[in-house]
């Protein structure tokens, strides 16, 4: 069975991610497309002067939405009300009142809504997932994680360089969700600051964020994008009771060598990642137990869109609806309030409440 896929919004998150992944399943068809400022000529399937009237026209299965987050609200319940399942990019919507809404419409008239959290389907995150609770890693107590990112005029082009909730809204909703992925629950409190300094003013570019688990376990999140050294897209490190896994976005072709600190052993080292890698160390020892390859982000979309069809054909929930979701963007938004705030928030996670 082939489903239609509309898409609205066709700037870099439908290029470089959700077109590339369409392409590589076989049983979906991208029927119609709409973006305002995009060009006929650049795209191999028809354009629509609105929304509206691209639904109306090619009668699709799924509207996939890559427009700017202020959009997604009124597409999402569009599509909905159209009789579609809807895939949508992160985040979300705006607020957990605009999540219950999408969440009740979905029920009313039986149809999904998914959000692409992608990075919970790459390789290397779903790889480190199997190994926690396994006797090799043993139980998870601790997270953290870290982004350096440079940022230029160009990074900061549309909504992201215009929205004062820039740097969690746009990626720290990854990384919180990626907590909520490995410790397979959800945090009792968080505690977020947003240091500006002496411009008040501007978006966050600095997130600092713990988050509290049950049985005293911790995950803390550095998202730095004031730095002006080398760009990491993002590192992650899982404290085990046996052992560590250790991941990393961003390809790399390295070859080292050295006296261990510890040891002071020598050793070699020669890996190819091309799209970011995740190790298991036990001490210096340690193995690659997987890779990504260079256009992970939309090979993880291909994966989490496959296993989207599958529960349509089988009757089955989702992964990454929006119900589960919406539970990532109240820690996003609770991030923000800890931080005006500047005290830790205790989370209820009631849908349509802050």
């Amino acid at each position: 069975m082939t489903r239609k896929i509309v898409i609205a919004g066709l700037g870099s998150a439908a290029r470089r991610i959700h077109l590339p992944a369409f392409s590589k399943i076989k049983d979906v068809e991208v029927v119609g497309g709409f973006d305002p400022v995009a060009k006929e000529e650049d795209f191999d399937f028809p354009l629509f002067s609105s929304p509206e009237e691209m639904v109306k026209t090619t009668n699709p299965d799924i509207l996939s939405i890559a427009t700017p987050p202020d959009h997604h609200f009124d597409l999402a319940r569009m599509g909905l009300m159209a009789g579609l399942h809807v895939f949508c990019e992160k985040p979300f919507v705006n607020s957990m009142e605009n999540a219950a809404e999408i969440i009740s419409l979905s029920k009313k008239v039986n149809r999904w809504v998914v959000v692409n959290n992608q990075f919970r389907f790459m390789n290397i995150f779903h790889e480190a997932k199997k190994r926690v609770g396994m006797p090799e890693f043993g139980d998870l107590l601790f997270i953290s994680a870290q982004q350096t990112f440079f940022t230029t005029s160009q990074t900061e082009l549309g909504w992201r360089g215009e929205d004062k909730r820039r740097t969690c809204k746009e990626f720290g909703i990854h990384a919180l969700d990626l907590c909520r992925f490995f410790f397979d629950e959800d945090p009792f409190s968080i505690n977020a600051r947003m240091p500006k300094g002496a411009n008040p003013d501007s978006p966050d570019l600095l997130n600092l964020i713990q988050l509290e688990f049950s049985a005293d376990r911790v995950a803390h999140i550095t998202l730095d994008r004031i730095c002006r050294g080398p760009h990491r897209y993002l590192d992650m490190r899982l404290d085990g009771s046996e052992a560590c896994v250790e991941i990393s976005i961003g390809g790399m072709v390295e070859f080292a060598m050295g006296i261990r600190g510890g040891s002071r052993k020598p050793y070699m080292n020669f890996d190819v990642s091309m799209g970011g890698r995740a190790l298991l160390y036990h001490g210096d020892k340690f193995s690659k137990i997987a890779s990504d390859p260079l256009d992970g982000f939309a090979n993880g979309t291909v994966r989490l869109f496959r296993a989207f069809l599958d529960a349509l054909d089988s009757g089955k929930t989702p992964p990454c609806n929006a119900e589960d979701n919406a539970r990532t963007l109240a820690l996003m938004l609770a991030a923000y309030e800890s931080s005006e705030a500047n005290s830790r928030v205790e989370m209820n996670y009631q849908i349509g409440e802050k």
